[in-house]
């Protein structure tokens, strides 16, 4: 039962179509239908262009991803690590295919910066450590992005164990981390299909 309910309210946290209300609000444009379509907060910061809507809507998403987290380890104990581990991934999955949108949201990487910073924090650090290479080798952010999440989870596999389990959030053990982290990466993934295509295609 806990881990149905973490799932459920990691969904329906993670789904709350943060980018689409703040734009509407701002614009009375639909995100979906402007810029690069993508219901996140650098699209809309693009289509509002306001920099305060941008940061706003990406704050939000971020926090979406920690209270799943947090809010799972209060109902089910902060020793459940697969029950807070499920709440994280489908917060990303609700912000990635968000059924009040029809299942049309964004690209996660907010709402999985907001599971991780509680659940690995060091995950996020390797991630934006492996992006800012990847942005300075490939000078687009969407290589980048799918550079850090392809290289991120090796990282954490390469760290001794002894060292990551001291970054985790306490009751999560290594193996969960490590699934946990390439589960979000590969949803990462998922939603970079069209660049990954052009980019095999330009091979």
């Amino acid at each position: 039962m806990p881990y149905i309910i973490s799932v459920f309210l990691g969904y329906l946290l993670g789904s709350f179509p943060t980018a689409y209300l703040f734009v509407k609000q701002a614009t009375r444009l639909d995100i979906r239908e402007s810029g690069s379509r993508n219901v996140g907060a650098m699209n809309a910061f693009e289509v509002s262009n306001s920099k305060l809507t941008g940061t706003l809507v990406m704050l939000v998403d971020i926090m979406k991803g920690t209270l799943a987290v947090i809010l799972s380890a209060q109902l089910f104990g902060w020793q459940n690590g697969i029950a807070i581990g499920l709440a994280g991934v489908t917060a990303i999955i609700g912000h990635n295919y968000p059924v009040w949108l029809k299942f049309k949201g964004g690209r996660g990487l907010s709402t999985t910066a907001g599971v991780m910073l509680v659940f690995s924090w060091l995950f996020v650090v390797i991630w934006c450590t492996v992006f800012a290479i990847g942005y300075k080798l490939f000078d687009d952010i969407h290589k980048a992005n799918i550079f850090a999440s392809v290289i991120s989870p090796l990282g954490m596999f390469l760290l001794p164990e002894r060292f990551l389990i001291t970054t985790l959030l306490s009751g999560v053990t290594y193996e969960v981390a490590l699934i946990v982290s390439v589960v979000t990466c590969v949803l990462i993934l998922i939603r970079h299909i069209e660049q990954i295509k052009l980019l095999l295609h330009s091979v």
